[in-house]
């Protein structure tokens, strides 16, 4: 039975159209409500150290790096299968060497074992002997194509044991050799794509070939499943089993020299924008002006047929208003060419906003609610006077002080009238939207709209920044000299609005139908029947 007060967790259903349908996704109903914020399962976890494969450890295997992105994939991977019976004998435990590794760990000695070292990277290429680096190259330089793979790696003074590695290579480093990295990074900055995950296998099977890590006999088909990787197995259980036991293997702390080639790649190669050149485009609108005006017409027209003899009608006027202030945003949205911009997205956020409150007053119809909703704007506007009056100096452009004082006193003299600093119906938007059934429009525009109504950094990045596609930047931004044309939001607006006329229509039933606002057909400009 469950706690009272505590509703009982839903699986939420995912949409199967997405093309994220696939991933491993913790849906809003596994995270943990802490206060005001929703924690995700993993984050739920006792706080551990991070790894990064990109920052940290994928600079380690850059000689792997190159090959992967170099040659032929059935190439590289023969190529790392010699590699590691060439160096397992480097990490092949005598009795005697147990022993003492074994007396070590138990003395505390934290060298002992494992202990993260049983990797062929670059900084133990550093500390063997000629002959055995001589032999590990001897393999990737069989290969037409060794050279130039590797060249790239004389381009970095970072790198551990680089006089001996431009000493066995005896080739200069070209210019063109910075693209050649580039591109081999670019292939593996995803720890989970192809070339990274065969980079990991690599580590995991030297030390099992190299008798440093054991497993149970009931192991025995996963092993031989990473033998013969890729070519047996199934891949949706083997590679996530790599990449899961490639974390166990690395190096900690991580060496120190990764840092240095990051630096050394972003001060020696420059920015690659794929928006430079790209300025401001303007879309023509799709909204047909005809339906648009005949709608607003039609409901100006039905306004003056429903005007009641009351000097207040809050029922009236609200509904109303909320309709022609709908149709005054979808107006400028579609006729100033909007839609495609910052300020269009802005505009779909208030268009949910007002359909939710008209949607809500609707669902719930009493006077006091009504009222309570015309007295809080009118609050608001006493409030605004009242600080406009301490302002000192000129007051901003778009204040307009007696607009606002005249509507401060227009329904009661503001000396009597109340300022409500929460909300009109003591809620709040979300709450408002699932008592009237309207939580579909909430979840469907709002929250990322909100976003730009208040500038954050999700709603920045995505107007204003992009991604530099040089790879050994590892991805960073780059600022647009024009911000994106965004996905319209001409049909979402003109959706909001229409549903929000079919709601004033219930409110104030007519025998004519409210013309709904149609959007012009792109390539014939005409409105679609």
């Amino acid at each position: 039975m469950s706690k009272p007060g505590k509703k009982k967790a839903k699986n939420q259903a995912r949409r199967a159209n997405s093309k994220f349908a696939s991933h491993n996704i913790s849906m809003l109903d596994h995270h943990q409500r802490v206060g005001s914020k929703l924690i995700p399962p993993l984050a739920q976890l006792p706080k551990m150290a991070t790894s990064s494969w990109v920052d940290h450890h994928m600079p380690e295997m850059l000689w792997a790096v190159l090959l992967a992105g170099t040659m032929e994939r059935r190439h590289y991977l023969n190529c790392l299968r010699r590699i590691a019976v060439v160096c397992r004998e480097w990490f092949l435990k005598s009795d005697q060497t147990a022993d003492a590794e074994d007396e070590a760990e138990a003395a505390g000695d934290t060298e002992a074992g494992l202990d993260f070292k049983v990797i062929v990277d670059h900084t133990k290429l550093a500390e063997i002997s000629d002959q055995e680096f001589k032999k590990f190259l001897s393999v990737p330089l069989s290969h037409p194509l060794g050279y130039a793979a590797l060249r790239p790696l004389l381009l970095l003074d970072c790198l551990p044991g680089h006089e001996r590695w431009r000493r066995e290579l005896a080739v200069e480093p070209t210019i063109d050799d910075w693209n050649t990295l580039a591109r081999s990074v670019a292939g593996v900055l995803d720890h989970q794509s192809e070339a990274s995950t065969d980079i990991r296998w690599f580590k995991v099977i030297l030390p099992i070939i190299s008798g440093r890590m054991f497993f149970p006999a009931s192991a025995a088909e996963s092993l031989e499943d990473l033998r013969l990787f890729p070519d047996k197995g199934d891949m949706r259980r083997v590679r996530p089993f790599i990449r899961s036991a490639e974390m166990t293997m690395r190096r900690n702390p991580p060496s120190l020299w990764a840092d240095e080639f990051w630096s050394l790649a972003m001060r020696s190669t420059g920015c690659l924008d794929p928006s430079e050149g790209q300025g401001y485009t303007f879309i023509d609108t799709h909204i047909d002006p005809d339906s648009l005006y005949a709608a607003r017409d039609e409901v100006v027209e039905r306004f003056r047929r429903s005007i009641s003899p009351e000097r207040v009608d809050p029922r009236l006027d609200s509904a109303f208003g909320l309709a022609l202030y709908a149709l005054s945003v979808l107006e400028e949205v579609g006729m100033h060419r909007i839609h495609t911009r910052i300020i269009g997205v802005v505009s779909l956020r208030a268009l949910a906003e007002v359909c939710i409150t008209l949607r809500y007053l609707a669902h719930v119809d009493t006077p006091p609610l009504w009222q309570s909703y015309r007295v809080y704007g009118a609050g608001q506007a006493k409030l605004a006077f009242l600080k406009i009056q301490q302002t000192l100096g000129d007051l901003p452009a778009f204040v307009d002080e007696a607009a606002i004082h005249a509507i401060a006193n227009e329904d009661v003299w503001q000396e009597f009238l109340n300022i409500d600093v929460g909300h009109w119906a003591n809620s709040n938007l979300r709450k408002l939207a699932t008592e009237c059934g309207a939580k579909d429009i909430y979840d469907r525009y709002y929250d990322w709209s909100s976003g730009f109504m208040h500038g954050n950094w999700a709603a920045v990045r995505d107007t204003n920044f992009v991604t530099c596609h040089n790879a050994l930047h590892r991805l960073h931004r780059v600022p647009r000299m024009a911000h994106r044309p965004l996905p319209s939001v001409e049909p979402d607006c003109a959706e909001l609005v229409n549903g929000l006329l079919g709601v004033l229509e219930k409110l104030y039933p007519s025998a004519e139908a409210i013309p709904r606002v149609a959007l012009l057909n792109a390539k014939q400009g005409v409105a679609p029947s």
